[in-house]
C-alpha cells in the first residue's frame, strides 16, 4: 500500500516519530498491516554498521532488500533509518514505484546541537548511542531532503522545537491522512505508477519467448513434412493436441519454407511486443503451437496460388 521513509540526523527523534506514525495508522483502523524495518529488526549494531563505507554500504543493501521483500499493496512499510543519502532515497522511491504503492518522506528536522545532546543522554542512560567520531561523520555527510525532488515528496517535516513527536503532531496527522487517502475531508490517491524502467523484468517472459521459438519451429517442421509426404489435410503439431486442418495453400506446396519462416519471425515479434503492455506470451509449448497454427490459417486464408 505504501512506503514511508524516515529521514534525519542521528538521534533526531526518527524512531519516536515512526512509533507515533504507526500508532496513528493503527488508530485509523486500516485493513492493511504496518511493518517497521530498522537496524534493530535486522540485528545490526549502529556503530558497527557505520564504522566505514564498506559496512555502511552493506547496511543500506540489507535495508533495501528488506524493503523490497516487504513492500506490497497490502502492507504499509516504514523504514526507520538515517536514509541520509539522496541517491539512496531515490532507490527506495524506485522500489515503491515498481511495486505501485504510495510513497512519502517524514523528516525529523533537528539541529546538530540537539542531536548531539540526545546522543549523550542515551550514553548516560546506557542506551545504544553513536560513538562521537561516527556521529560527527554522519552529521557532516547528511543530505537534507528537498521537496523539489520527486523522491523526497510528499515531505512531512517534524521539528523538536514545536514539541514532542506524538500521533497528534500536525505532520504525523497529515502523513496519516495522506496514507489513508483522506486529506482535508476528500479522498485522494497518489499511487506511484510502475514503468518499464522501474518494473522488474518478469523471468517468465524469457522462458515464454524461448518456448515460443521452439513451438513455432515445430509447427513449421510438421507442415514441411506434411507437404513432402502428402499426409493429408490434417497435420499433427504435437502430442496432446488434436490434429489441425490448415488452409489448402499450406498443404499443397503453395507456401514455401522461406515464406513460412518470414511469418514465423513476424509472429514471434508481435508476441514479444504485446508482452510489454499485456500478459506474456504463452509459456507452454502446446498453447504456443495452437496460437501459431491459428495465426498461419488466418494470415494465409486468402493466399492466391502462384502461377
Amino acid at each position: 500500500m505504501a512506503l514511508v521513509v524516515m529521514c534525519g540526523q542521528p538521534c533526531s527523534g526518527k524512531s519516536a516519530a515512526a512509533a507515533s506514525l504507526i500508532r496513528g495508522l493503527e488508530a485509523a483502523s486500516l485493513p492493511h498491516a504496518v511493518k517497521l524495518i530498522d537496524e534493530t529488526s535486522l540485528g545490526l549494531d549502529r556503530n558497527e554498521s557505520y564504522q566505514d563505507m564498506f559496512h555502511e554500504k552493506n547496511l543500506r543493501g540489507l535495508l533495501r532488500s528488506a524493503v523490497d521483500r516487504a513492500v506490497t499493496k497490502e502492507v504499509i512499510v516504514v523504514i526507520d533509518s538515517l536514509n541520509n543519502i539522496k541517491g539512496y532515497r531515490y532507490e527506495l522511491w524506485c522500489l515503491a514505484r515498481a511495486a505501485g504503492v504510495q510513497y512519502c518522506v517524514i523528516y525529523c528536522d533537528a539541529g546538530e546541537d540537539d542531536c548531539r545532546s540526545w546522543n549523550k543522554s542515551k550514553f548516560d542512560r546506557g542506551d545504544p548511542c553513536y560513538d562521537d567520531k561516527i556521529f560527527d561523520d554522519l552529521v557532516r555527510r547528511f543530505e537534507r531532503p528537498d521537496r523539489r525532488n520527486r523522491w523526497d515528496t510528499p515531505l512531512f517535516e517534524l521539528r523538536p522545537s514545536e514539541g514532542e513527536f506524538t500521533e497528534s503532531s500536525t505532520p504525523i496527522v497529515e502523513a496519516v491522512a495522506f496514507l489513508t487517502g483522506n486529506e482535508k475531508g476528500r479522498k485522494v490517491s497518489r499511487i506511484l505508477q510502475p514503468t518499464i524502467a522501474t518494473q522488474t523484468a518478469r523471468i517468465s517472459e524469457t522462458n515464454s519467448l524461448y518456448e515460443l521459438d521452439r513451438a513455432t519451429q515445430d509447427v513449421i517442421n510438421a507442415l514441411v513434412e506434411s507437404q513432402t509426404q502428402e499426409l493429408g489435410s490434417l497435420v499433427d503439431i504435437g502430442e496432446g493436441l488434436p490434429k489441425i486442418s490448415f488452409v489448402p495453400s499450406l498443404l499443397q506446396k503453395r507456401i514455401g519454407l522461406p515464406e513460412l519462416r518470414r511469418h514465423r519471425r513476424t509472429f514471434i515479434r508481435l508476441a514479444g511486443q504485446s508482452s510489454l503492455s499485456g500478459p506474456p506470451p504463452p509459456s507452454d509449448s502446446l498453447s504456443a503451437k495452437r496460437m501459431f497454427a491459428d495465426y498461419l490459417n488466418r494470415e494465409l486464408s486468402d493466399q492466391v496460388p502462384s502461377s
